[in-house]
């Protein structure tokens, strides 16, 4: 792979964790509002929506079809932690329709459809027997309900599918429909009627021939209304990002801190320094699902990123012209109701897109003189002439200074003035009848505080209107007049109303509903024209989103020193530092070195407890995904391979839910991990075995080693267990490390245990017993640890004496420098200069003349 790629791919590829097919661009949102079509402007009537199927009704803004489905209830609520890894605080509703083929091939139809942000995700998936892609697709999902087919779920079909995902996702009600449900015409005129019609095409060749998943889409018919032409719709294919399970989420922060949800300590928490919400969802989707195509994703992110952080002003102006914008992504969403509530919901999303355009322009000014292609195309999307049409259609029917506002009587007022005056006579009038009504509401304030000698203070809220705040200190008698109703007394103030204000209060909610009803033809009118514009809308939001997370990127890669990493197809790191502690810890923190290749895969970790062999191995794990989502890393030089799954067996804890033992959960991870890697993944694994006895547990830990060794994955392995260090040693591809320590004596003879969280070559020193050593420094009885001391030596002394010599060991260890002499010399001419050249070839001749010899004499 090249070292410095230059890529100038379109945008749309950069947007979403998930990558998209070429060719394809972004569509858009679900319930929207129909054309308006009363008279009066005071309510209206939807039109009818595009009928969807034969048995469509075409007599409202949505669609209806009267069909058998069977919801399973009465499952078992079982607790879960797969929402605290996830992180997924901003709830959103997700709702999957699930369609397999009936062959032996385990091909698998997703159409995931989010109601919250609008848009509905397509994958098809050619998975296993055991179904590891579609599940764990699933469960990134996080959804709120699954839909099967009847027909091929129990008690009519037995389907490990339809199993794991009961036994895996118990949060998600699962919906059995017919059969029929899962039509290909049907979903394909789903496409035809709901996509953006400029986007119709596009995703017709990108789903061409995906059956499963353009049936899954039909099924949503029956559960979903939408307005014509008002769904964002995304062809994700499963093979571009790297895949990280639940457990391995949760085990390594990555997401969510273990202890504290609301802790910052964990990757995502110490990335997001976003200033959108639109930035903190890219940032998250990214981190559980970071990408895996270079010259497409990982290398013009990087491009921008070293851009961004050599060029100052321009990453301050972008930062500051970010801070204006507003989350749209839901607010261009449109529903199909027609209550006060989501009139006035309309109102305020049209300001808050009024706001948001109003914003484009700095960020665009913030962005001239960028060269990298990533950050040019951002620019040129945000171009101010492409999206001020949209802005001038809004001016047209909105005020020039509405602007989006945070309290509940500004939102209110900007309610009933956003609409110019002159537009609508009869609005205009009731506008007036509310100014005046307000005026009222200001004299009686003044009337209660002449006639009882009283200053209330007037406040509003949207339950009880407007109210008064009156201070103990101001009362000129222990008890308020009688006149005062609704009164509710807190620590140093009285909250309470009066008879007329409670009547004023009436007036105004009537008259402000009248003014939002007869506002509402008119922010319909302009909802047509918005939504002629809603692709470029959606892709301004993606560009600002992306932006933000870059900007995010740069600040911690400032402040922190971080460096670009390359991506070589080795992984070497320079004075790597776990970045969660790094950021706690800052100078304190101890970098370290690691090195891996094709020949050399399988690390065995040890050292004291204490010493942080799981700080070590962690460690790697998060720099590799830091890199892949396109973000610098703490280290001195980084290299990295490009990973396609993520595996670890760090945890503890065990599972009192799934009746498991910390062994039997430990075991379960450790076959899903046996059955998943291959020579693309990176797997963390800390003491396995450690759950039973120890005989059992290092055999177990040897043969899985042994098969991560076939597999050719990259390992981190933390074991205590130095039998291993001498069973897999002298294997190709092994490497031995320890987390080195000092023994001391303090000035009163106390005995001291220094550890140095440096990792160093080769394995422990086997007459060193360092957990005795911690135990006599954390204050046990001499006598005891001087006798643990005598067992472990004669432990060792008999080990010894049944470790034979033998021509095989010899013959395993020569082959193994051999390899690492080849390796040595491959990178030598791949990557060596010719000025260093002739000295490391000698260094490396020396080495291996010295290490043969030691095998000789041995």
């Amino acid at each position: 792979m090249p070292r410095n790629p230059r890529s100038s791919s379109a945008l749309s590829s950069h947007f979403q964790a998930p990558p998209y097919e070429p060719g394809q661009s972004s569509l858009s949102r679900a319930r929207r509002f129909a054309p308006a079509s009363s008279n009066d402007g005071a309510s209206r009537q939807s039109t009818p929506a595009v009928p969807i199927t034969r048995a469509s009704t075409a007599t409202s803004g949505s669609i209806q079809v009267s069909r058998p489905s069977i919801t399973i209830s009465g499952r078992k609520s079982r607790a879960s932690n797969r929402s605290s890894a996830l992180g997924t605080d901003d709830q959103q509703t997700v709702i999957c329709a699930v369609g397999e083929a009936r062959g032996v091939c385990p091909s698998v139809g997703l159409a995931l459809v989010n109601i919250s942000l609008g848009e509905a995700v397509l994958s098809q998936i050619c998975d296993n027997q055991s179904y590891v892609k579609t599940v764990h697709k699933i469960q990134m999902a996080h959804p709120s309900r699954i839909i099967f087919m009847s027909s091929s779920c129990p008690p009519n079909k037995d389907s490990v599918l339809f199993s794991l995902v009961d036994e895996l996702i118990p949060e998600a009600d699962i919906e059995l429909l017919d059969r029929a449900a899962w039509s290909e015409s049907d979903g394909l005129e789903y496409i035809q009627n709901l996509a953006f019609e400029s986007d119709i095409d596009p995703i017709k060749v990108a789903i061409q021939g995906k059956y499963y998943c353009i049936s899954s889409l039909a099924a949503h018919t029956f559960t979903i209304n939408f307005a014509p032409h008002s769904l964002r719709i995304k062809y994700r294919p499963s093979e571009d990002t790297m895949m990280i399970d639940i457990s391995t989420l949760q085990s390594l922060e990555i997401v969510q801190n273990l202890e504290k949800r609301k802790s910052k300590a964990s990757l995502f928490g110490l990335l997001n320094q976003t200033k959108t919400p639109m930035g903190s969802r890219m940032l998250r989707n990214n981190i559980i699902q970071p990408p895996t195509k270079y010259d497409t994703f990982i290398g013009p992110r990087l491009e921008a990123l070293e851009e961004l952080t050599g060029a100052e002003e321009m990453f301050h102006a972008t930062r500051k012209a970010l801070e204006n914008f507003k989350d749209i992504e839901r607010m261009i969403t449109i529903s199909n109701k027609c209550t006060i509530i989501h009139v006035e919901e309309q109102i305020n999303h049209v300001i808050l897109i009024k706001t948001f355009l109003e914003s484009i322009k700095e960020l665009y000014q913030a962005l001239i003189g960028c060269k990298s292609a990533l950050l040019l195309k951002i620019r040129d999307i945000c171009d101010p002439d492409m999206t001020d049409p949209i802005l001038t259609d809004i001016c047209k029917v909105i005020e020039d200074d509405v602007t989006f506002m945070k309290s509940p009587l500004d939102m209110r007022n900007q309610r009933t003035y956003a609409v110019r005056a002159g537009i609508n006579d009869m609005l205009d009038v009731s506008r007036q009848t509310y100014k005046e009504l307000t005026e009222e509401v200001h004299l009686h304030v003044s009337d209660v505080e002449a006639q009882y000698k009283i200053r209330p203070t007037l406040k509003y809220e949207n339950g009880r209107k407007y109210w008064f705040h009156i201070k103990l200190g101001d009362l000129p008698a222990t008890t308020l007049p009688r006149a005062f109703i609704n009164v509710v007394q807190k620590k140093d103030h009285i909250q309470c109303q009066t008879l007329p204000l409670v009547k004023l209060n009436f007036r105004l909610s009537e008259t402000s509903n009248e003014v939002v009803m007869r506002s509402d033809k008119i922010i319909q009118e302009l909802l047509v024209e918005v939504r002629r514009s809603a692709p470029q809308l959606f892709r301004v939001c993606e560009s600002v989103a992306l932006v933000d997370m870059m900007t995010s990127f740069a600040h911690l890669a400032t402040i922190r020193d971080y460096v670009r990493p390359e991506f070589l197809g080795t992984l070497a790191l320079k004075a790597g530092r776990h970045p969660i502690l790094d950021n706690i810890m800052f100078e304190d923190f101890v970098p370290n070195d690691y090195y891996a290749t094709p020949q050399h895969t399988f690390h065995i970790v040890t050292g004291c407890n204490m010493a942080g062999k799981s700080t070590y191995i962690r460690a790697v794990a998060l720099l590799q995904i830091m890199a892949q989502i396109g973000c610098f890393v703490p280290a001195e030089y980084a290299s990295f391979p490009v990973v396609h799954s993520l595996f670890a067996r760090v945890s503890l804890a065990d599972n009192l839910q799934a009746n498991l033992s910390t062994f039997s959960l430990e075991m379960r991870e450790m076959a899903f991990i046996l059955r998943n890697a291959d020579d693309k993944s990176l797997v963390i694994i800390d003491e396995l075995g450690r759950g039973t006895s120890p005989r059992d547990g290092l055999s177990l830990a040897i043969a899985m080693s042994e098969a991560l060794i076939q597999s050719k994955c990259l390992v981190w392995f933390a074991t205590h267990f130095t039998d291993l260090i001498d069973v897999l040693n002298d294997r190709p591809g092994v490497l031995s490390l320890h987390l080195a320590s000092e023994r001391s004596t303090s000035e009163d003879g106390e005995p001291r245990l220094a550890m140095l969280y440096k990792a160093k070559a080769g394995a422990v020193d086997p007459s060193q017993h360092y957990g005795i050593d911690l135990a006599r420094s954390m204050g046990f009885p001499e006598n005891f640890t001087k006798r643990a001391e005598e067992v472990a030596i004669e432990l060792r002394r008999q080990r010894e004496a049944n470790w034979q010599d033998s021509e095989s060991r010899r013959l395993m260890a020569r082959r193994k420098l051999v390899l690492n002499l080849y390796e040595a010399l491959q990178q030598a001419n791949e990557h060596g200069s010719d000025e260093a050249l002739p000295g490391y070839l000698r260094r490396l001749q020396e080495e291996f003349i010295t290490q043969m010899d030691a095998l000789e004499i041995s």
